[in-house]
């Protein structure tokens, strides 16, 4: 494929760059399409066990369900002053389980935002201009009260105005948005990064209570689960 690269090293704009040999031993989480029309992006949680030239070793740490060998997948991880994302697909499975990573050639570093995110499954619908009546279907995947992630069928060009149908929280509103970045995945679905813009002080208030909240239900069952 025309976008791998043999290279370690992601790079985000002068200056930024991270050494991919850096995530070894850190938590993360796969990301996939799943199902008969793979259509739908499933989570697993994973530890990327170790890192070299060609590839990124990585040991699913839960989820019912797993990539198999050439399957597309999305590794994201997490680090102090970056989330990693390296779009890529698995070389092949090992005996023990572990996946086998390609190493990817264009490794994106999204920079942390001030406020808290949590990582979310949500089906949400977005207004773009060129549909200002028929709503696209979203999923999702990411939210803070700076903005969110949604996966989607079809690319939304980067500095395009949209709104994002808030209903699915609650909220009997629509955020005025704009997308920051749009990043395609090899099994033709689409990341689009979204900041919201002037959300109304009582939206505010209500979004920031519900990431506290949802935070606070998957650090109350992540605790219930331990033996």
């Amino acid at each position: 494929m025309a976008w791998f690269r043999r290279n370690q090293t992601i790079e985000d704009g002068p200056g930024a760059a991270v050494d991919l040999r850096s995530l070894s031993g850190l938590p993360g989480k796969l990301l996939f399409a799943h199902g008969l029309r793979a259509h739908h992006m499933v989570q697993i949680p994973c530890q990327v066990l170790r890192v070299d030239r060609s590839a990124i070793l990585v040991e699913p740490t839960g989820g019912a369900v797993r990539p198999g060998a050439e399957s597309a997948v999305i590794l994201e991880v997490l680090q102090e002053s970056a989330l990693i994302q390296c779009f890529t697909t698995v070389g092949r499975v090992d005996k023990a389980g572990g996946l086998w990573l390609r190493m990817p050639a264009r490794p994106h570093v999204v920079q942390r935002r001030r406020n808290p995110r949590v990582d979310i499954y949500l089906g949400v619908t977005i207004h773009t201009p060129d549909r200002p009546i028929e709503e696209t279907a979203a999923q999702m995947i990411n939210l803070s009260l700076n903005g969110a992630a949604c996966v989607l069928t079809e690319p939304i060009a980067p500095g395009t105005r949209i709104t994002v149908n808030l209903s699915a929280m609650g909220i009997p509103a629509e955020a005025p948005a704009e997308v920051v970045r749009c990043v395609p995945t090899p099994t033709h679905l689409w990341v689009v990064g979204v900041r919201f813009d002037r959300l109304a002080p009582e939206h505010e208030r209500y979004l920031s209570q519900y990431i506290a909240d949802y935070a606070q239900s998957v650090s109350h069952d992540a605790e219930g689960a331990e033996p």
